[in-house]
């Protein structure tokens, strides 16, 4: 029994070494927190960003969710929406989990977005209220 457990125990440690390992053509965009709705479970925050790159002008707003027994971790869902120069509007559904650190939000993300799917890497400075992320595509 206590082999089983090693083992176990050992493949699930070696695959979660190679888990988290994101590459690839990325770009970074920083927003600034609109505004913050709280609630007694969940908290809303609306952003916006001048430039995200092929997206332009980007609105953001996510809904985290705080676990109920865990309060420094959830999930959320969210939308976005972006317009570029050339007119060219893009829409997302977006969704993950989120921990928190202290002033900071850590969130990662899938998101179904109108020209395919991002992996979204994003930290939320409560104090400064701004959001960096780097957005890549999966392919």
């Amino acid at each position: 029994m206590k082999k089983y457990f090693l083992m176990v125990a050992t493949v699930i440690i070696s695959a979660s070494a190679y888990a988290y390992d994101v590459s690839g053509d990325s770009f970074k965009a920083k927003f600034v927190i609109d505004s913050v709705n709280v609630g007694k479970y969940e908290s809303t925050f609306n952003f916006s960003s001048d430039d995200t790159g092929q997206y332009g002008k980007v609105y953001l707003s996510y809904t985290l969710k705080s676990n109920r027994n865990i309060t420094t971790s959830g999930t959320w869902t969210g939308h976005g929406r972006g317009i570029n120069s050339d007119g060219v509007l893009a829409r997302g559904d977006l969704m993950g989990v989120w921990t928190m650190d202290g002033t900071k939000i850590h969130i990662k993300s899938l998101d179904s977005v109108s020209d395919g799917i991002n992996y979204v890497e994003a930290t939320i400075d409560l104090l400064k209220g701004e959001m960096e992320s780097e957005v890549f595509k999966v392919e």
